[in-house]
C-alpha cells in the first residue's frame, strides 16, 4: 500500500490547471461535429506520455498503462456493442473510440483524485474508495449527460436500451451500465494495491554518487 502523500507539492497548481483544460478540451470536442472525437482521443493518448515526463511525473506512466489495460480487458468484452453516429476510426471493423476514451478518462479521474486526496492525510483506504467512487461517477455521469442530451454524440449500437433513471445517459445494456460504474473502482484498487506512488509527485533526478 502506497504512503499518504504531502500536503503540498512544488508546481502543483499550474500543472492541476494544465490537466484540468486538457480534461476539458477533450471533453468539449465532442460538442464540435468538424473534430473528429475518435482521432483527438487518440491524440490526447499518445501525447499523455511524453506531458507526463516534461511535467516531471514520469511515475504516472505507471498508473497510465494500467489504465490501458482496464480499458483493454473492456474493449475485448464490449467491442461489438459500440457504434456511433459520426465517422469513427475502425480497427478490425471496430470502432477503437471507446478503447482510448476509457484509457484517457480512468487515468484523468486518478489525477485529480492524487490531488485532492492529499487534504484528507489520514484517510483510510474505506474512505480513499468512496472518495474515488464519488469522485469517478460525479465525472463519468457529467460527461455522459452532456455528450448524449447536449453534444447528441450517440452510441447508435445501443440506442435501443433505456438508459440509467434520472441522468437519462449511458444506455447499454444492463451488465453494460453495471461495468461502467465498477471499471473505475476496480482501476482504483489496482493501482492501490499495486504500490504506486503519488502519480502527481515530481520525481527529481538522482544525486550524482
Amino acid at each position: 500500500m502506497r504512503s499518504s502523500p504531502p500536503a503540498s507539492l512544488p508546481f502543483s497548481k499550474p500543472v492541476m490547471i494544465a490537466d484540468k483544460l486538457i480534461s476539458a478540451g477533450v471533453l468539449l470536442s465532442l460538442g464540435f461535429s468538424g473534430v473528429r472525437a475518435d482521432l483527438t482521443m487518440v491524440a490526447v493518448y499518445l501525447l499523455l506520455y511524453p506531458y507526463l515526463y516534461v511535467t516531471g511525473r514520469r511515475q504516472a506512466v505507471r498508473h497510465l498503462l494500467v489504465a490501458s489495460l482496464v480499458a483493454s480487458c473492456w474493449f475485448f468484452i464490449a467491442k461489438g456493442q459500440y457504434g456511433y453516429n459520426r465517422e469513427m476510426l475502425l480497427i478490425g471493423g471496430y470502432t477503437v473510440y471507446p478503447l482510448f476514451a476509457w484509457a484517457v478518462g480512468l487515468f484523468g479521474v486518478y489525477l485529480m483524485y492524487s490531488y485532492w486526496v492529499r487534504l484528507f492525510p489520514n484517510c483510510t483506504l474505506g474512505g480513499k474508495l468512496i472518495f474515488f467512487v464519488v469522485l469517478y461517477w460525479s465525472l463519468l455521469f457529467g460527461s455522459e449527460i452532456l455528450a448524449y442530451n447536449y453534444f447528441h454524440f450517440r452510441n447508435i449500437a445501443t440506442a435501443n436500451y433505456a438508459g440509467l433513471p434520472l441522468v437519462n445517459c449511458i444506455h447499454v445494456p444492463g451488465w453494460m451500465q453495471a461495468a461502467y460504474l465498477l471499471n473505475g473502482p476496480l482501476y482504483f484498487l489496482i493501482c492501490e494495491f499495486s504500490g504506486f506512488t503519488d502519480p502527481n509527485v515530481p520525481m527529481r533526478p538522482a544525486l550524482p554518487r
